[in-house]
């Protein structure tokens, strides 16, 4: 009997320690899964992540992410890029942007990296060290990708004043910054508006427009940008058919008296803006009456729809630019068609541009009509 218990005691005692063996080894395993899996994840961390997207030419391009440094050139691609949250990431500007002191007081001009997209500074731009270069699809990218290849700056286009591009460049900024979120809600707030304006304004309803840029008898025709700001607005531009033999930097006069626009829409900007640009400071009141009653005295204008009704609008080339030119495209909706589209406030607009999506104040003086201009 003793034998017996004796036995029984060992086997006990036997199964006790395989069990604490199997135990132990079993915790040993899970740490060092454990330590693994922490040592993995480390080193993911540290490895440098990266993202992949289709810029405004085309191009598939590896960016590093998110992006921490980049230079811009071109205002719009600024503006872009403040309006989705992420212009503490921009350490550089291009002198059109940074030559206007109050919009832009955070960007030095003597730190700039070019005048404008092209005649870049490689020079500063490689001091600089960007992680990315920022440039329109009329800039020099492909001169910067090559020259700038070498020191491992990545090259990405942006055109902020691609109208037809608006949706992919702003989604693109979110996502190279890691500002998806803000970037939605910027863009959201401008479709919004698109999809009510597309909504209430059939095809049949639409009406006539001449738009005149900055540089008198400076026009538009398909494809290009100032196009589509138009069309957006379910405006048909005078020059949107037969427009062949229309050269848009030099139109005919005549051109515009036989096609006869129910509308005229001028740009204008700030007497002491560089050539092209616009600046947050509006141009003087007296300067729109100069050109409104030039137009009006145009020979053989008289006889134009929108000068007898005198339908004749002004906005700066400051303005009109902003989300892309969609800011410019709700002034156009509004004043063709204020019966179609009554809960549409472009000035509204405007204000939530500059306040809520520039972090700016806002501002008057960029956006008149012939009757006021003719009130005082």
């Amino acid at each position: 009997m003793k034998k017996t218990t004796k036995c029984l005691l060992l086997f006990v005692l036997i199964c006790m320690t395989s069990f604490i063996a199997i135990g132990c080894n079993k915790n040993v395993s899970q740490n060092k899964e454990n330590i693994n899996a922490e040592e993995s994840k480390s080193a993911a961390n540290d490895e440098k992540k990266e993202i992949t997207l289709t810029d405004n030419v085309g191009r598939k391009v590896t960016l590093p992410y998110p992006v921490k440094t980049c230079v811009v050139a071109n205002r719009y691609n600024s503006e872009l890029i403040r309006a989705s949250g992420a212009i503490d990431r921009v350490i550089a500007v291009d002198m059109n942007t940074a030559q206007d002191r109050e919009y832009w007081s955070e960007f030095d001009p003597n730190n700039t990296i070019s005048k404008g997209g092209n005649d870049l500074n490689y020079e500063k731009i490689v001091e600089l060290n960007p992680q990315v270069v920022i440039l329109p699809a009329n800039g020099s990218w492909e001169e910067a990708e090559n020259k700038l290849k070498e020191f491992g700056i990545k090259v990405f286009v942006i055109s902020g004043y691609d109208t037809s591009d608006f949706k992919n460049q702003v989604e693109n900024i979110g996502k190279m910054f890691g500002t998806e979120e803000t970037a939605k809600k910027f863009y959201d707030y401008f479709n919004d508006k698109l999809e009510y304006i597309k909504a209430r304004v059939p095809e049949d309803k639409q009406k006539t427009l001449y738009l005149e840029q900055v540089t008198d008898f400076q026009s538009t025709i398909p494809g290009d940008y100032f196009f589509n700001m138009q069309k957006l607005a379910g405006a048909k531009n005078i020059f949107s058919e037969n427009y062949e033999n229309i050269n848009i930097n030099e139109i005919n006069p005549e051109e515009v008296i036989n096609r006869n626009p129910d509308v005229i829409i001028k740009f204008l900007t700030a007497d002491d803006a560089m050539s092209g640009t616009g600046l947050y400071t509006p141009p003087r009141k007296e300067q729109f009456k100069e050109k409104l009653e030039e137009i009006k005295s145009r020979p053989g204008w008289s006889d134009i729809k929108a000068v007898k009704n005198n339908d004749i609008y002004f906005m700066t080339q400051f303005s009109h630019g902003g989300a892309s030119k969609l800011v410019g495209t709700m002034f156009i909706a509004k004043w063709m068609y204020p019966d179609l589209v009554p809960d549409l406030d472009p000035y509204e607009v405007f204000r939530a541009w500059m306040e809520d999506f520039q972090g700016f104040k806002n501002i008057d003086g960029h956006f008149y009509t012939a009757d006021e201009l003719e009130k005082e």
